[in-house]
């Protein structure tokens, strides 16, 4: 089910417009809590970038970015995915250290 949240959330990303963003926020909140407590710490890293993403790139929100791009970190590194865990520090690295020109 978490996999379905998730996908619903990319779906309201995509088709929101700038004025209809609450809908997908609250989808990919739901997929977040739906993987972690489903103990699916690769799903739940997923959600947490992709959310990242959605709030860099349509809202401009860095600091709540940040929050997630830091969870998905966490969930990466959990599952001992490192390479992924290095990429986000590489491609996040002015966000993650707060020199963000986002």
């Amino acid at each position: 089910i978490h996999y379905v949240s998730l996908l619903n959330a990319e779906n309201a990303a995509v088709e929101s417009k700038k004025n209809q963003q609450e809908h997908a926020i609250k989808l990919y909140k739901s997929a977040i809590i739906t993987s972690a407590r489903g103990g699916y710490a690769m799903d739940a890293g997923l959600a947490h970038e992709r959310f990242a993403d959605f709030l860099l790139n349509k809202i401009g929100d860095t600091q709540e970015a940040k929050y997630h791009i830091e969870e998905a970190i966490r969930c990466y590194n959990g599952w001992g995915a490192m390479g992924k865990v290095n990429h986000l520090r590489d491609h996040y690295q002015e966000i993650l250290t707060g020199l963000s020109a986002y």
